[in-house]
Parts: C-alpha cells; sequence; structure tokens
C-alpha cells in the first residue's frame, strides 16, 4: 500500500496539529522537510507500543512453543523477504538495472 504524496502531506499537518511532531529543514537538501517527533509524539508512540506488545503476549499465551516457534520463524522470513525486495526496488529506482537483474536471480 502506498500513499499519495496528498494523503501523507495531510496526515502529517494532522499530527502536527496535535503537537506530535514538527517539521524542520533538511540539513542536506534545501528543498525537503524532515519529519520528527515531539516529546508528546515520543511518548505517544512508546505508549502505542507497549499496548500493542501486550496485546500480542496476549494473543500467543494460547500458541504452545512449537507454534510460536514456527510463527516467529515464519514472520522473520517475511521480514527478510520485504528488505530484499526494498534493496530491489531502491537499486532499480536509481537505475542500476544490472545490479537489479542479479539481485532477481539471487533472491528469487
Amino acid at each position: 500500500m502506498r500513499l499519495a504524496s496528498g494523503s501523507m502531506a495531510a496526515a502529517v499537518d494532522r499530527l502536527e496539529k496535535l503537537g506530535l511532531v514538527v517539521r524542520k529543514s533538511s540539513p542536506t537538501d534545501r528543498r525537503s522537510r524532515v519529519v520528527h517527533l515531539t516529546a508528546e509524539g515520543r511518548r505517544l508512540a512508546a505508549s502505542c507500543f507497549e499496548r500493542h506488545a501486550k496485546d500480542l503476549e496476549a494473543l500467543m499465551s494460547d500458541l504452545s512453543q512449537k507454534e510460536k516457534e514456527q510463527l516467529y520463524g515464519s514472520i522473520k522470513k517475511l521480514g527478510q523477504l520485504a528488505a530484499e525486495q526494498l534493496s530491489y526496488q531502491e537499486v532499480k529506482a536509481n537505475g542500476n538495472r544490472a545490479q537489479a537483474r542479479k539481485m532477481i536471480v539471487i533472491t528469487e
């Protein structure tokens, strides 16, 4: 799923109005703005992650140790595949098609 730039800007605008993020100039590119969490944004994110972790622990409590290990292995594999796909897309976007073709052979 990809967000259109307008949707992303609207989302950042809402977060900024809530005091959860601030936009700052990029130190390396005058055309860019970098979005940073405020102290309140960091607090809220930490709280959300903590609640999410507790919810996952509760869900996982009904799984056997073997099922937990299988799930962990599957999630780890998905993460690795996603990282490889992202690397491939970045190489392709940067115009290095030869390297991108090599990555296809390695990852497929």
